[in-house]
């Protein structure tokens, strides 16, 4: 067959019609041809885990306990996931090591799993360093409730120099129950020494502290004096009875005796008599106990502090002495204090 000649206007015209049914193909598929496109998912590493740390779980009767804890961390694999772990989060768990195993599924049904400790302990009972207390002071010590007025059906009011709380709600007595509880291993005392109506700046209450801190029979005093050397209201008095203090803190420690000083509880005007006079001097003498606490190195009981917010509810109507709530605050007090600075760290 011979060649076909070719005339190029005619061959040009040619390619660009198929150029615009080309065109024309693109603008119809853009506009909705019957054809589909297919969604290609990039592919993905399979799942895994990283099951949580759990720190161990306290006991304290030895019995199980609920423990939560937090979710493993996924990595890789396809959403959505679907996790599952045994035993769940918040069961109760007994006392040693619990295994827990979680696992992950993804939306290619590929699994991965961890396993992880869950441990529950009985603490060790809490120990203390020193067992042996006397608790040194005047009346507050000694606890004396405040009334000097009691009312009698038969013979009106009748006046008591002055009343003792019972002994369980003393103060060292609290404190010695208190002790007991969370120390629970030891046996403790703490002995009531309390003298009413004492003065610090008396030669014989410092002769009275020495043969105390002397007995050998304790390993700590709790000093809590001077409200009485206030009761003339002179603030002229407050040197002698910082001295007086700083003086039993070191015939403390020279016989081997860790001391404990402790401000005033506050004080207000009462009743019946009003002994709350020196109210106003309690800051001022306060302020002289801390400085001495610090410049002596001696370990300090602020039960004005803790008071001085209730003051109302710890204070009784006499406005000097507490009440027995104010008594047990004043071991509440105490009772913190030797625990921050004599409880054995395991």
């Amino acid at each position: 067959m011979g060649r076909i000649p070719l005339d190029r206007p005619i061959f040009l015209l040619h390619i660009r019609a198929l150029a615009a049914a080309a065109a024309l193909g693109l603008v119809a598929a853009a506009c909705g041809s019957p054809s589909k496109p297919t969604v290609v998912v990039p592919p993905t590493d399979p799942p895994s885990l990283t099951c949580p740390t759990v720190p161990e779980s306290p006991s304290a009767g030895g019995s199980p306990i609920p423990v939560a804890y937090a979710d493993p961390i996924v990595s890789g694999g396809q959403q959505p996931f679907t996790l599952s772990c045994a035993p769940v989060s918040g069961a109760t768990f007994p006392v040693g090591t619990t295994d827990v195993t979680c696992t992950i599924t993804d939306a290619r049904r590929r699994t991965a799993t961890c396993t992880f400790p869950i441990k529950v302990i009985v603490p060790k009972p809490s120990t203390i360093g020193l067992t042996k207390f006397v608790a040194f002071g005047d009346s507050i010590t000694y606890g004396e409730d405040g009334r000097a007025l009691v009312s009698s059906p038969s013979t009106g009011l009748r006046f008591f120099p002055s009343l003792q709380v019972p002994l369980f709600q003393t103060y060292p007595n609290v404190l010695q129950s208190l002790l007991a509880a969370r120390y629970s291993t030891q046996t403790f005392v703490v002995d009531n020494a309390g003298s009413k109506g004492e003065q610090v700046n008396d030669s014989r209450t410092l002769s009275r502290f020495s043969s105390v801190v002397g007995s050998g029979r304790y390993e700590a005093v709790l000093i809590l004096e001077g409200a009485n050397d206030l009761f003339d209201r002179d603030a002229r008095l407050i040197p002698a009875v910082v001295e007086g203090l700083r003086q039993m803190i070191g015939d403390a420690r020279s016989r081997g005796v860790r001391p404990f000083l402790a401000t005033l509880p506050p004080q207000h005007h009462g009743c019946c008599p009003d002994r709350g006079l020196a109210s106003t001097l309690v800051p001022m003498l306060n302020a002289e106990i801390r400085a001495l606490a610090e410049r002596e190195g001696a370990d300090l009981v602020d039960l004005y502090d803790a008071m001085l917010p209730a003051e109302s509810t710890y204070i009784g109507f006499d406005g000097l002495h507490p009440t027995v709530e104010g008594y047990a605050k004043m071991a509440n007090t105490f009772f913190e204090k030797l625990g921050k600075t004599l409880e054995i760290k395991e």
